[in-house]
């Protein structure tokens, strides 16, 4: 008998831990996804897949630019080569042309520019004044208000 009662003592202790533990998970479970379908999270996502999207993008502009450059340098070359055994030379003594192109620094090494906003000490009001044209005259002043047609009677 003493066996029966310690095994259903143990049965209903471990049913009890578990049916908490997976309730305690559960509800942990539930509270990350809310958390991270708040609109704050959602916002903060965007911006952080924005950020990288812009940064992937700017990275494949600068190396599309920079192989552009170095096509444009080769097929440059092989034209004044093909001139040169024709007999043309370029203007200004050999290879003057392809040794004039400067190349520009490269883009990391930009600072970028500093955006400063600049606010007055106070806001300005829009009033619903309309300001006179020249100096002296007054604004034109309203018609006077009619009264409504139902109480003419």
């Amino acid at each position: 008998m003493p066996k029966r009662t310690f095994w259903l003592i143990t049965g209903a202790a471990v049913g009890a831990g578990s049916s908490l533990w997976v309730e305690r998970r559960v509800r942990r479970t539930v509270q990350e996804a809310a958390a991270r379908l708040q609109p704050d999270a959602l916002v903060a996502e965007v911006g952080r897949s924005a950020w990288q999207a812009a940064e992937v993008a700017g990275v494949r502009m600068r190396d599309a630019v920079s192989v552009g450059r170095d096509e444009m340098r080769l097929h440059e070359e092989r034209l004044w080569e093909d001139l040169a055994a024709r007999g043309i030379e370029p203007p200004g003594g050999a290879g003057s042309a392809v040794a004039a192109v400067e190349e520009p620094p490269p883009l990391a090494s930009r600072r970028p520019r500093r955006r400063s906003i600049r606010r007055s000490p106070e806001p300005r009001r829009r009033t619903g004044a309309v300001r006179a044209t020249t100096a002296g005259t007054a604004p034109p002043a309203a018609p006077p208000a009619k009264s409504p047609s139902h109480l003419d009677n």
